[in-house]
């Protein structure tokens, strides 16, 4: 089974999309904290991860970075409901797989995800 984890600072946004990831044969894990995200996705190797780039304290882009340091392979796909020129020029720098803009488009986020 194909593994993800999902973050966002909102839990009803997590709970949402580990519950369609579900039902499309992921194993999903949510976390609601870019700091949390890290501590899990270091410690476990998740290969995928779903982030929201917008939350407080440590955000998308301080995540993404410190999660390549753990495991430079890991893909993370970021979301967000803001376009910030500059924080996704950065995302890209960092290595991120790809920027989805909420509302998350499901098929869209499945296709790239597969």
């Amino acid at each position: 089974m194909r593994r993800i984890l999902v973050v966002d600072d909102d839990p009803a946004m997590v709970r949402t999309l580990c519950d369609i990831l579900k039902l499309r044969g992921w194993e999903s894990r949510g976390v609601h904290s870019g700091s949390e995200a890290v501590a899990v996705a270091c410690a476990d190797r998740y290969p995928v991860v779903l982030m929201d780039i917008m939350m407080p304290g440590m955000d998308g882009v301080a995540a993404l970075r410190a999660m390549k340091q753990c495991d430079p392979s890991l893909q993370v796909v970021l979301m967000t409901a803001h376009t910030a020129a500059d924080r996704l020029a950065e995302a890209e720098r960092e290595g991120a797989a790809g920027v989805m803009t909420k509302p998350i488009d499901f098929p869209s986020l499945l296709a790239m995800l597969n």
